[in-house]
């Protein structure tokens, strides 16, 4: 279920998270290098930081718009696979 219009709230979208579709008091977001997090309290004595792309405040973005679904993978997410694959296997050659 999306967020209803409030943003003092963070609900888990990602299907395969074990919290998927709990919401949880948002506190605030923030960046850690390239990866968009959110804060949120998960209970009285836990903070969690969850991907922003795991949860109803994420960016669509055009690729996502325009594949509707139907896309298994990016094709920048490949070609950066491919590198680490490489990379890896030269460090065991």
């Amino acid at each position: 279920m999306a967020d209803s219009g409030s943003d003092d709230w963070v609900e888990v979208t990602h299907p395969f998270h074990p919290w998927f579709g709990r919401r949880f008091p948002r506190q605030y977001c923030l960046t850690t290098g390239n990866v968009r997090l959110v804060r949120c309290i998960v209970d009285e004595n836990t903070l969690r930081c969850l991907p922003r792309a795991w949860t109803n405040l994420r960016v669509v973005d055009d690729f996502e718009r325009v594949s509707a679904g139907r896309a298994l993978f990016r094709a920048d997410d490949l070609v950066a696979l491919r590198s680490l694959v490489d990379t890896l296997l030269e460090e065991h050659l």
